[in-house]
């Protein structure tokens, strides 16, 4: 017969001593939901991808129709992606001028900078969540001593990471805004006589300059329910990390000192 008795929990995780219950406190509780949201919203913006597409119809009906497409996806470069190159027989036999400075399909529009601030900004959130979330659970006491340094390092980072959602939201819903528009072969591939589609470029009358070509009709102009979802996700952290300030400032020495101050001004006037 072996006795068997229950082991601490300190003994387990090397007599450190576990606290949960401020898992359960506004700022515990508020820094859970931080972490899931921000891994929400970047893991939406990384995830998301598109596909524009338009094809090249000839006015000879004899000749095959060209099918132009790309796939735009984090981080957006999308003047990066390659080329639909035609070789040397462009589409319905159309003969360039010496002006041209590619003959080639390009695609224009870069939104790397907007789309990697946005996730960088949820990347250095999510991993803050766990580091403040360690810190709650397994030194707890830095939260209760006298000093109370590291409430007053939680808020102002907290505060500094609430500006970055703000300004990261901001500018990924700008950058987004513009990518609708390229996504729209629309608004770019009859304005350009020397590059990105050139051999669909329609003069002032509305007339295409080369005449072989019938039409250029865009047949996608992507899907961005994706995207639309981690810019929302976005603004939600920016009110998480905003509404989050109150709760950190209570546990602030500055919060406590008007406290006492206040409630050593009532003593006074009760004793008067």
């Amino acid at each position: 017969f072996t006795s068997t008795r229950e082991i601490p929990m300190e003994s387990i995780i090397g007599n450190r001593q576990l606290d949960m219950e401020v898992l359960k406190e506004p700022r515990g509780f508020m820094r859970c939901l931080q972490w899931f949201f921000a891994m929400l919203a970047f893991a939406t913006c990384c995830d998301f991808s598109t596909r524009i597409a338009f094809d090249i119809d000839c006015k000879n009906n004899t000749q095959a129709l060209t099918h132009v497409s790309t796939i735009i996806s984090y981080p957006f470069k999308i003047d990066h992606n390659p080329p639909v190159k035609f070789q040397d027989s462009p589409p319905c036999g159309v003969k360039f001028g010496p002006d041209v400075r590619n003959q080639d399909i390009t695609f224009p529009g870069n939104f790397a900078s907007d789309a990697q601030f946005f996730v960088f900004t949820g990347v250095i959130t999510w991993l803050y969540c766990f580091a403040s979330i360690a810190i709650y659970v397994f030194y707890s006491n830095l939260y209760t001593d006298e000093q109370k340094s590291y409430p007053k390092i939680d808020f102002l980072i907290t505060a500094l990471l609430a500006f970055f959602w703000l300004a990261g939201s901001s500018a990924w819903a700008n950058g987004l805004s513009g990518m609708k528009d390229v996504a729209d072969p629309d608004n770019w591939i009859f304005t350009s006589q020397y590059e990105n589609a050139a051999i669909c470029f329609k003069t002032t009358q509305g007339s295409y300059l080369y005449p072989k070509i019938g039409e250029c009709n865009p047949i996608s102009r992507g899907h961005f329910g994706g995207a639309n979802v981690s810019v929302l996700f976005g603004f939600l952290n920016f009110f998480l990390w905003a509404s989050n300030l109150w709760f950190l400032y209570k546990e602030t020495s500055w919060y406590k000192g008007r406290q006492d101050q206040t409630n050593l001004g009532n003593v006074e006037a009760e004793a008067y």
